[in-house]
């Protein structure tokens, strides 16, 4: 009987069968840096979101019943926490336990309490007590937290409440400024319920029109059943009120925490600009502002995130030790749009442009 350990082979026999090996990886979408995984489950009701009292998904590899990586994702506003199910799913199968709350006014709590009225200040107390449940639960593990729009304003503000809990945090879209468009653009429904201040205002045809450069992205918010389509103007004002607290919570945050912020430069909600104000308020050294050229507003929170947008996520996960070097899976549910990064800075070109 022959025995694999007892074969020799010549240094140009050996990388040849490297170099077969490899061409075959590549053909079969397989990969050694992606782990075997057995099947990646959803939880909608956990026993973390009865401890807790707040509505959250779960995603976790069934082969992997202890992570040692964990993941908070923090939805923006008027969407809910199925939005990530799509990121959650790649992070799931590499090793990660993938969290993803309703914010209070957002998703299930529409209809547990009737109101879309946001809470900003509980969300952000309902975030402490996750990530401090979360470090207590699995206190060997390294949680990562993604807020997206204003939840990078209501993670921010629960790592400031627990700033030993996590390791990194990734901000997408996390500018502090509104992006402001003409009258006409905005459409009727929009500029007639602006104008009663405390009446409901329809949000659809202003999403519709402004919330992706991605019409598929756009299509998925309008009409997802679980997303919030009605807002008083006075809500949406306190929104803006609240998320322009960024650059001094970003200037609370320990100098430990490494940050990526990710910002559309066809952001059509926040002005893009307005990004370097958050950048500039964190005091650590490990942080940077990558400008994804040609991108709206919503860039993980959607079931067809580019390509870009996931590679440029993954590298800063793999050198912050939240991830083993990826590459783009075979059986992913991204976008097939494509895009390099810009290399340069876009902090700098960004102040440059606007003399910040």
């Amino acid at each position: 009987m022959w025995s694999l350990t007892k074969l020799k082979f010549s240094p140009p026999t050996f990388k040849r069968l490297a170099i077969t090996a490899a061409a075959l990886a590549t053909v079969t979408g397989w990969s050694s840096l992606r782990p075997a995984t057995a099947a990646v489950v959803r939880t909608d009701n956990g026993m973390l979101a009865q401890k807790l009292g707040i509505p959250l998904y779960e995603w976790q590899d069934d082969a992997n019943p202890e992570p040692k990586l964990i993941f908070l994702a923090v939805h923006g506003f008027t969407q809910q926490g199925l939005c990530f199910e799509a990121l959650a799913k790649e992070l799931a199968a590499r090793g990660y336990l993938v969290v993803a709350p309703d914010l209070r006014g957002h998703g299930r709590w529409i209809g547990s309490t009737g109101s879309t009225n946001n809470d900003f200040t509980v969300s952000c107390e309902d975030e402490s007590r996750l990530l401090a449940q979360l470090r207590k639960s699995h206190p060997g593990a390294k949680i990562f937290g993604l807020g997206e729009s204003a939840g990078c304003a209501v993670l921010l503000k629960a790592v400031c409440n627990e700033p030993k809990a996590v390791k990194g945090l990734i901000l997408c879209a996390a500018g502090v400024e509104p992006h402001i468009h003409k009258p006409g653009g905005m459409g009727p429904k929009f500029l007639m319920g602006m104008a009663k201040l405390v009446e409901p205002v329809d949000l659809t045809d202003y999403y519709a029109k402004y919330v992706s450069d991605d019409k598929r992205t756009a299509d998925e918010m309008v009409h997802d059943p679980l997303n919030k389509s009605h807002q008083s103007a006075l809500s949406l004002i306190g929104t803006m009120n609240f998320i322009s607290q960024m650059p001094v919570l970003a200037s609370q945050l320990p100098r430990s925490i490494p940050v990526l912020l990710l910002q559309g430069s066809d952001d059509q909600i926040v002005n893009a600009s307005s990004a370097s104000r958050v950048y500039d308020g964190f005091k650590t050294s490990d942080k940077s502002l990558q400008e994804i050229a040609g991108c709206g507003h919503i860039l993980l929170g959607t079931s067809f995130i580019k390509p870009v947008v996931l590679n440029d996520t993954f590298d800063w996960l793999e050198k912050h030790g939240g991830l083993p070097a990826v590459i783009q899976p075979q059986t992913s549910t991204i976008s097939s749009a494509t895009g390099p990064s810009n290399s340069k800075s876009f902090t700098q070109k960004m102040k440059s442009k606007f003399r910040i």
